[in-house]
């Protein structure tokens, strides 16, 4: 009996010991379980990024589509849609092509195309006959701002001056008529109602050249 009591004691110590052994095995075998599922998980989370950035130069490096209106000498007029590389000569075929009357000089087909852009086309003989009418409207703009001629214009152009009214305008023609040109401005105070100052405020709208 005495014998059998040191070996019961024993046993418990040795039942304790592996008892902490398989607990510490468990969180030992565990931790390292854990650490290695880390790697696995960023590994995924890199792929995951590179796939995005992936998609995104893809993206970038794809042509948007624009809007580009052809008007003028085309045989179809209107607004086309095209990718964001192409050039006007596309865009000019998409409109039918130019008609017998384009004027295609100033037309640069290897051009490229923008969003919201107008091609316009013009017919031959448009260009000059646009350039004279800017010429006369130039000379227009030139005369008017050196006033109206009080011995060439008509009564019409009389009353565009401010405080020259239909009975003011017929009397300047009727004085020039009969008296001749006026060699001054100031000649106006011999027509009825011109008093000195009307004529004072009408000399920067009158000429007598």
């Amino acid at each position: 009996m005495k014998r059998l009591l040191p070996l019961k004691k024993y046993s418990l110590y040795i039942t304790a010991g592996l008892i902490v052994v398989i607990i510490f095995s468990f969180f030992f075998f565990a931790g390292k379980r854990e650490g290695s599922k880390e790697p696995s998980v960023l590994k995924g989370n890199k792929d995951t990024q590179v796939t995005l950035e992936d998609k995104q130069e893809k993206a970038e490096n794809e042509p948007s589509s624009i809007f580009v209106e052809v008007k003028g000498a085309v045989r179809e007029p209107g607004v086309y849609t095209f990718q964001s590389d192409a050039r006007v000569e596309e865009a000019i075929q998409r409109a039918g092509g130019f008609t017998s009357k384009a004027d295609t000089f100033d037309i640069n087909q290897a051009a490229k195309l923008e969003d919201s852009m107008m091609i316009y086309v013009r017919s031959e003989g448009e260009a000059e006959r646009q350039t004279q009418t800017a010429s006369a409207d130039a000379s227009s703009g030139i005369e008017k701002s050196q006033g109206v001629n009080v011995n060439q214009a008509d009564a019409s152009e009389l009353q565009t001056i401010n405080g020259i009214g239909p009975a003011k305008a017929e009397a300047i023609i009727a004085y020039r008529e009969e008296h001749g040109e006026f060699q001054q401005i100031e000649d106006l105070r011999n027509i009825s109602g011109f008093g000195e100052k009307t004529i004072e405020r009408l000399k920067s709208q009158l000429t007598v050249k």
